[in-house]
């Protein structure tokens, strides 16, 4: 907790205390990065509009990239690095040093996403058996068990807060059964979800920054105390790699990796993709248009999550020179990837900034990534937000949005904290 000031600094200060006439003149991209206008309308019609000229692009917050082929060069390249960029690059090597020093913690570095081969090739091939399409498969009836009883907890409800009543609820009781701790975890997981998920943020202020550091080594602790005593736990992902740091497969450093990227990457993101994807469909009247047996459709899921993306940046840092396209990039240049403008390239989808289905008839979003870093749990969330999303809209097609939705403030997180919903029909 000691260096919890300087790692503050030296991943978010710079970015969070940089005065705003240091950040290049309205249309800068780096401006409109650092400097998104208000979520919604506004923010997607600045996705669309950078969208008309994507690629690479000179900013105030360095280079950053808006184009899906550039992007997906760099996400493919072995000359790009996912090490956790920081704030002043020329700290990186003293921070790496740091965390390296420090006790580990979940959520905090090392992190699944922030490494590289041949780390991040060893670690996710322990895990992949439990992700693979068998596995998911067998998730379906769980899902929709969950599904279906907070449905029957809505029963007799005039009015909802859509995100703590119901999209909040499903992914915490999914990754609960997952994780094997259903009978531990609500309360932990959501608070964890609520402010750990900020250190996965960008240029976050130094108190939410104490907050996520505290819940993520609450966790810790939690995860502690399961390798000290593994019969707390039931049969699931934690308890299998419990099994394997027993092992001598894993060291504690690497299980809290693992169990923290499950956590980052399968609860506060599918929250905002259900909540994000149900918005949007009552928002274009769409009903039943986007379902098939009561399930989200295929082509419907891709198109929703490229219009929403619930992540909009990613970040690469090259390793040795190297190009995009017919630029020549040095080495140690980072680029800001933002996943949001990726998403609606004018040069990869016919109607970007419209909701339209046929967007995704060539290629699928760059929501999951892609390369060696492609989201390990797509087919789980995949899967989650379909039963999820399909259900609510079978049970409630007539649902309104009331007046009083929040977002979500964040860059990297992009989500509804709060939307109020009329059920204006009975199940």
């Amino acid at each position: 907790m000691v260096t919890d000031p300087v790692r503050w600094f030296l991943l978010h200060g710079p970015l969070r205390l940089l005065p705003d006439s240091m950040l290049g003149d309205a249309d800068d991209v780096g401006r409109l990065f650092l400097r998104p206008p208000a979520k919604g309308d506004p923010y997607r019609a600045t996705l669309t509009k950078i969208g008309a000229s994507a690629g690479v692009h000179d900013s105030a917050a360095g280079l950053v990239i808006t184009g899906y082929e550039e992007s997906e060069e760099i996400l493919r390249s072995n000359d790009w690095s996912a090490d956790q960029p920081v704030a002043i690059p020329p700290t990186a090597g003293f921070y790496r040093w740091l965390t390296k020093r420090s006790v580990p913690i979940a959520l905090d570095a090392p992190a699944l996403v922030f490494m590289d081969p041949p780390e991040h090739t060893r670690l996710r091939k322990l895990v992949f058996p439990m992700f693979t399409h068998r596995a998911v498969t067998s998730s379906v009836d769980i899902i929709t068990k969950h599904t279906d009883a907070v449905l029957a907890e809505l029963d007799g409800r005039e009015n909802i807060d859509l995100v703590a009543d119901f999209a909040r609820k499903i992914p915490i009781r999914v990754i609960s059964d997952f994780l094997g701790i259903p009978d531990l975890g609500d309360d932990m997981l959501d608070s964890l979800g609520g402010h750990g998920a900020k250190l996965l943020d960008v240029g976050i202020t130094f108190p939410e920054y104490r907050r996520g550091m505290t819940e993520a080594r609450k966790f810790t602790k939690f995860v502690v105390d399961c390798t000290e005593d593994p019969e707390m736990l039931q049969e699931g992902f934690l308890k299998d790699c419990v099994r394997m740091h027993a092992g001598g497969e894993l060291s504690f450093a690497e299980l809290l990796t693992l169990v923290g990227f499950v956590f980052a990457a399968g609860f506060e993101t599918t929250v905002s993709f259900i909540a994000n994807s149900i918005v949007t469909v009552l928002e274009h009247g769409l009903g039943t248009e986007v379902l098939a047996d009561g399930r989200l459709t295929d082509p419907w899921f891709e198109e929703l999550l490229r219009y929403d993306s619930p992540i909009q940046l990613t970040h690469r840092t090259a390793r040795v020179e190297t190009k995009i396209g017919d630029r020549v990039v040095a080495p140690g240049t980072g680029a800001l990837i933002w996943v949001g403008a990726v998403n609606h390239d004018a040069r990869a989808y016919p109607n970007p900034g419209r909701l339209d289905v046929e967007n995704v008839s060539a290629r699928t979003s760059m929501s999951f990534s892609t390369g060696v870093h492609r989201c390990l749990g797509a087919s789980l969330a995949k899967v989650q937000g379909q039963v999820a999303v399909g259900s609510f809209l079978s049970a409630y097609p007539d649902a309104r949005l009331l007046p009083g939705r929040q977002w979500r403030d964040s860059i990297v997180l992009h989500g509804h904290i709060r939307v109020p919903l009329a059920l204006t029909s009975g199940r």
